[in-house]
């Protein structure tokens, strides 16, 4: 089992038996020539890939190819039906392409490029098009090639001062081989119906699945983008990593382009362009080549390569469409292998990087391809019944991808249907031996462990318990020691109970919550619940209900926070999505409020310690490029974009089951962040909110300070928090109306080892704020923001195992006179999952 969940996450892999394989290199140079056409006596035509490799596979014999390639001399070589490998040297010479002027001042390929460009709006099925609905059938495969693997039993002997000696037998080509003729490594399956509506996202509807070893799927790995839906947009998406498209608005800055070839399409002629990173980095950038139809400069078929430690090949054909003139996805496909050279290669989003094994020199074995060298992962997908601008409603409450109920359970008669071939043997015995392997391991507990541990959940059969209610610490309750859950699908995917209960062992008091929901609709993930809640809070924290306040234990600010107030309420929350990206919570609720510090407020109108409050709350998240997956499971996000905003609107209703205040308070949150691929990042938060009327403090703002003048000076190094004004001390400011601005730019990572690779972080941040009435809030002394607050400093991260150091510095109008109560210096802690 072993074997299998690593060929699942790090797939090795090599192309198919073929016919006859070959290279075609420069005779004088003996570099390869990458995208040579090699074309048989019988019309096959294949391009050699950026190794100059080729390989024929075709049921038609022939006995004649001819190699060309721009600016080389053409050759006829004769086959024998015993060749299975030729290599071959091509000969430069002066040659000008049919329908193409090679003499131009300028390289002809680069107007053929910037005319892909300037017709992408005409040729982009998604912005040509009304609607267009199609299904896709995808199949995932780790698998080998069994010729390609020696069957025979290996000898292992061990050299010394030049004897060698016969040291033991391998069987691990002969096992391997024996298990892959019968089986492939891994498979899934899954059929899909695609819509897409002008003016609205692309849907996909997953209507079949299939996961090998698991009777419920991982439906985070169906929402992996392997290859990108179109060679239009302007990043192209290979194997989970985004890379500037060969066709986007400034990849002639990026690319070198060189025409290569015409072809006949089908429909009439394409130009055939390969293209290449200028700059090489230390990733790969992707190298391949364009099929672009003479006539309406549409892509026609793509090809990107990346070749190097690990080799990705990704290919997308189009088919023509004779009614609507254009060129609409056919069928599209991702093989990753093993590499043959040491660059770097970045998959699913990070640079990873494989090490070679370090052999002992001492060790001689005879076998030469190993499991490792001869296994490959292969995605490919096929579209059919393909219907182009008829009605269509795409909702707009549903999900960018919805995955039926029923997808995991379809029948082999539903799969037989819509497989565009039936599935070989092969393939069966795969399910079958992989579905025993699995619930003999117990895999899918595993998975599902796995999955909910990244949420902050340990699952049991009915109930996911809360890991962040264990254990926390702050400086009001000391350790806070709790349990908390909430009931999981198996329970019920239609009702949730949650709860959980708290002490501190400082403060000596319970703190508890309980509370249950019933979903209304589940396309709209619309939910409404009651809960009660005895707890405790953060005095003038900016809070929004449609983020996630709970303590957690890696929150660093908690540790110095002692104003806190403690509130007792019942309230009523609704849950509802306008949009997937459209996040609406509304919530009613009535209870007391206590402030835990010496405080009062005392105005003409209200004189109180403790005080009742009646609230109607609605936060509303706005993510435009998020992307949502609506599961049995519920509700996951696919993909993190920006902007993000927040916003939320409180009304205290006074007088309303005894109210004693009657404020208005509005929170607003933007973030935003520039992410350049695998380059620095910039990223600017924008906060703030103001309230109008009689407010107590519980729903003031403090700015988010974390700085304590504790001494002597070196007590005040704690941990940084994550967006806080590190020299701002606890509760130093008041406001009843602010804005805060905060700025950072995260530089490339610094590479001076394998292990020590820091990142240097720039920050400033800024706040204005002011607030009326001051003197109604007794018993506690602060000072206005009205001057405004800067800080900037810098952060070294990640210096060892995830720990960094940070300074900053305090200036303007609230600059301190003693220097050192200026200087913050703080421990950082970023952890990096690598995806």
């Amino acid at each position: 089992m072993k074997k299998f969940l690593f060929f699942l996450l790090i797939p090795f892999l090599t192309f198919s038996q073929t016919l006859l394989q070959g290279t075609v290199v420069d005779a004088n140079t003996k570099k390869p020539l990458s995208f040579a056409s090699v074309t048989t006596n019988t019309t096959i035509r294949v391009l050699t890939d950026i190794d100059g490799k080729f390989s024929l596979k075709t049921t038609n014999n022939f006995n004649e190819i001819t190699i060309s390639y721009i600016g080389y001399s053409s050759i006829k070589i004769q086959i024998k039906a015993t060749t299975k490998f030729i290599s071959v040297k091509l000969k430069t010479t002066v040659e000008n392409l049919n329908e193409v002027l090679i003499t131009a001042s300028e390289n002809p390929a680069l107007q053929i490029i910037r005319n892909t460009i300037e017709n992408k709006s005409k040729n982009n099925i998604e912005k040509a098009l009304n609607s267009f609905k199609f299904n896709a059938y995808n199949k995932v495969l780790i698998t080998a090639n069994p010729d390609s693997i020696n069957g025979k039993l290996d000898s292992v002997y061990t050299v010394q001062k030049g004897i060698k000696s016969f040291k033991k037998i391998d069987s691990t080509n002969y096992n391997f081989k024996k298990e892959i003729d019968n089986q492939h490594l891994y498979i899934s399956e899954k059929i899909s119906e695609f819509i897409f509506e002008k003016g609205k996202k692309k849907k996909e509807v997953i209507l079949a699945s299939r996961m090998a070893g698991l009777k419920q799927p991982i439906y985070e790995l169906f929402a992996l983008s392997f290859q990108g839906f179109s060679f239009y947009n302007e990043i192209y998406t290979i194997a989970g990593t985004n890379y500037t498209n060969p066709v986007s608005k400034n990849a002639i800055k990026q690319y070198h382009y060189k025409i290569l070839d015409t072809v006949n399409n089908g429909h009439g002629t394409s130009y055939i362009i390969h293209f290449k990173p200028k700059k090489k980095k230390e990733y790969l950038g992707i190298e391949g080549v364009l099929y672009i139809d003479t006539e309406n400069f549409a892509i026609t078929k793509a090809v990107a390569e990346l070749k190097g430690i690990v080799s990705v090949k990704a290919v997308q054909n189009y088919s023509f469409n004779t009614k609507f003139n254009n060129w609409f996805p056919k069928d599209k496909s991702v093989i990753i292998k093993k590499g043959a050279i040491k660059e770097h290669v970045s998959l699913l989003g990070g640079l990873i990087k494989f090490s070679k094994n370090k052999s002992q020199d001492s060790i001689v074995s005879t076998s030469k391809n190993k499991p490792e060298d001869v296994v490959y992962f292969i995605s490919t997908s096929k579209n059919s019944n393909i219907q182009i601008n008829t009605p269509l409603n795409v909702k707009r409450g549903s999900s960018t991808i919805l995955f039926n109920d029923d997808a995991a359970n379809k029948t082999s008669g539903f799969w037989n249907k819509h497989r565009p071939d039936s599935l070989t043997k092969r393939g069966l015995n795969t399910y079958t031996y992989l579905d025993s392997i699995s619930e003999k391991e117990g895999v899918e507990k595993k998975i599902n462990l796995a999955r909910n541990l990244l949420k902050g959940y340990y699952p049991t059969t009915y109930i996911n318990l809360d890991l962040g209610k264990i254990l926390n610490l702050n400086n009001h309750e000391g350790f806070r020691v709790g349990f908390g859950g909430i009931t999981n699908t198996h329970f019920s995917q239609k009702f949730k109970v949650e709860a959980y209960a708290a002490y501190g062992t400082k403060d000596t008091n319970f703190k508890y919550s309980f509370g249950g929901a019933v979903r209304l609709n589940k396309e709209a993930n619309t939910w409404f619940g009651l809960k009660y809640t005895n707890d405790i809070k953060e005095a003038a924290s900016l809070d929004f209900i449609a983020e996630n306040t709970s303590f957690s234990p890696i929150n660093p600010r908690n540790l110095n926070i002692d104003k806190f107030y403690n509130y007792k309420t019942i309230s009523a929350l609704l849950y509802h999505d306008i949009q997937p990206n459209i996040e609406a919570k509304l919530r009613f609720s009535s209870g007391k409020y206590k402030a835990l510090f010496n405080y009062k407020y005392s105005s003409p109108n209200i004189n109180v310690k403790e005080y009742k409050l009646t609230n109607a709350v609605i936060g509303i998240n706005y993510t435009p490029r998020n992307e949502y997956m609506n599961s049995p499971l519920g509700k996951i996000k696919v993909k993190n974009g920006y902007p993000q905003f927040s916003f939320q609107l409180i009304q205290s209703l006074k007088n309303v089951l005894d109210s004693d205040f009657g404020f208005t308070q509005v929170n607003i949150r933007a973030n935003y962040k520039i992410e350049r691929l695998r380059r620095a990042t910039t990223s600017f938060l924008l906060e703030g909110g103001i309230v109008f009327g009689e407010t107590p403090i519980s729903h003031l703002y403090n700015a988010t300070p974390n700085y304590t003048y504790k001494n002597p000076w070196i007590k005040r190094i704690t941990f940084a928090g994550k967006n806080s004004f590190e020299t701002m001390s606890y509760n130093e400011f008041i406001s009843d109306r602010f804005v805060a601005l905060h700025l950072k730019h995260e530089f490339r990572v610094f590479k001076f080892n394998k292990r020590f690779k820091p990142r240097l972080t720039l920050v400033t941040r800024f706040a204005l704020g002011d607030i009326e009435k001051a003197e109604y809030h007794q018993e506690i002394s602060f000072s206005k923001l009205s001057k405004g607050y800067f800080e900037s400093g810098l952060e070294f991260n990640s210096l060892f195992k995830g720990f960094g150091v940070s300074a900053f510095y305090r200036y303007g109008s609230y600059i301190k006179p003693e220097w050192s109560d200026n200087l913050a210096v703080k421990i950082t802690y970023n952890i990096h999952l690598g995806f």
